[in-house]
C-alpha cells in the first residue's frame, strides 16, 4: 500500500509540473529582431508578432518563421527534459541502474 502512495504522490508531482510549465511563457525573437514568437513552456503558441516589412517578402517571412520556432521549440524541449529530470530525481527513491 505504501508503494501505491509514492506512485500516486509521483504522479502528482508530475502533474503539478505540466500545470507550471503549461503556465510558464517565454518569448524567441529572430536574429534580425523581424519575428518574436510567444510560447508555454510546453510548447502552446501564445503570441507571434511580425514587423510589418517583413510581410513584403513571402519566402523571408517563412524562412524567419521556422528558424525562429525550431529555435523555440528545441529550448521548450531541453527544458521541459531537464526539469522532468529534476522533478523525478526529487520524487522517485534511488533505483540501481536509474540514472537522471
Amino acid at each position: 500500500m505504501e508503494m501505491m502512495g509514492k506512485l500516486q504522490a509521483v504522479q502528482g508531482n508530475f502533474e503539478k509540473l505540466k500545470n507550471r510549465l503549461d503556465n510558464q511563457t517565454f518569448t524567441e525573437t529572430s536574429a534580425d529582431g523581424t519575428v518574436s514568437i510567444t510560447l508555454t513552456e510546453l510548447a502552446t503558441i501564445k503570441d507571434i508578432q511580425i514587423a510589418t516589412g517583413l510581410l513584403a517578402d513571402k519566402e523571408q517571412l517563412e524562412d524567419t518563421l521556422v528558424v525562429t520556432l525550431n529555435k523555440a521549440l528545441e529550448k521548450v524541449k531541453k527544458n521541459a527534459m531537464e526539469e522532468a529530470k529534476k522533478t523525478a530525481k526529487e520524487s522517485l527513491p534511488a533505483i540501481p541502474g536509474l540514472s537522471f
